[in-house]
């Protein structure tokens, strides 16, 4: 069995030095969707044990009422219905936690995060590679199996702070960082040698913590015309035994 989102979330929340970057998240109940809908424009609904963006609930404040949307449904309801509209979405055998929503940074008009996929093929975390992912069209994920695509990270960045080097280069570092810390602070609790972590930068330029991902997929490398990370996350993984 994978390791929670939430279990991994409250390791994280007992790093100070993670604290900071971690949007609210709970486990969900009735009562504390309700409150967190009162005090945030959006939350995200997320299966505690997940992978690939699936299952995910969308809920959106709007002039009349909430936007629930998962995958290409969506319904517009009235806030007495609006837990009825979570709960069609939602499959009994999962267990949820509830999300602060983002207001995501937008690369050439659509929403992207960043994933970085860590490794130890010895005793020391590394990071094999990070890319920007381009959420699809109309899409409010951007995994990969639900149309993400893969663009350079640096590219992102240039674009988004306006080909300021020192900008770029200093969130580069920062990104590196905070992907160390988030490795080490997991691994304290789980033997585990590989690990992709997914950050976020919203409107006013703060990076966010989304999950880091014990399991995680290097597909979107395979997407970057720069096969480098790619070629060193393989070889990590035989170096592994994965």
């Amino acid at each position: 069995m994978s390791i929670g989102k939430m279990r991994k979330y409250k390791e994280m929340l007992r790093n100070p030095v993670l604290r900071p970057y971690l949007p609210e998240t709970h486990r969900m109940t009735k009562s504390r969707t309700l409150r967190m809908l009162k005090t945030h424009s959006s939350l995200f609904i997320k299966p505690n044990h997940g992978s690939g963006g699936s299952g995910i609930i969308r809920v959106k404040r709007r002039r009349r009422g909430y936007e629930v949307r998962c995958g290409s449904s969506r319904k517009m309801v009235r806030r007495s219905s609006v837990l009825k509209a979570i709960h069609s979405y939602r499959k009994s055998k999962h267990r949820y936690l509830v999300q602060k929503g983002l207001r995501l940074a937008k690369y050439h008009g659509v929403i992207f995060d960043i994933r970085v996929y860590l490794q130890k093929p010895k005793n020391h975390w590394m990071i094999a590679g990070m890319v920007a992912r381009v959420a699809a069209p109309h899409k409010f994920v951007t995994n990969y199996h639900k149309g993400g695509h893969a663009k350079s990270l640096r590219r992102v960045l240039f674009s988004i702070f306006k080909h300021n080097h020192a900008k770029v280069n200093a969130y580069e570092r920062k990104i590196k960082k905070l992907s160390i810390s988030i490795a080490r602070t997991v691994n304290k609790w789980h033997s585990i040698h590989e690990l992709g972590v997914d950050l976020a930068i919203d409107k006013k330029g703060r990076i966010w913590i989304i999950e880091a991902n014990s399991h995680p997929g290097h597909m979107l490398f395979t997407q970057l015309s720069d096969r480098t990370m790619i070629r060193t996350i393989m070889a990590n993984k035989r170096s592994i035994g994965i």
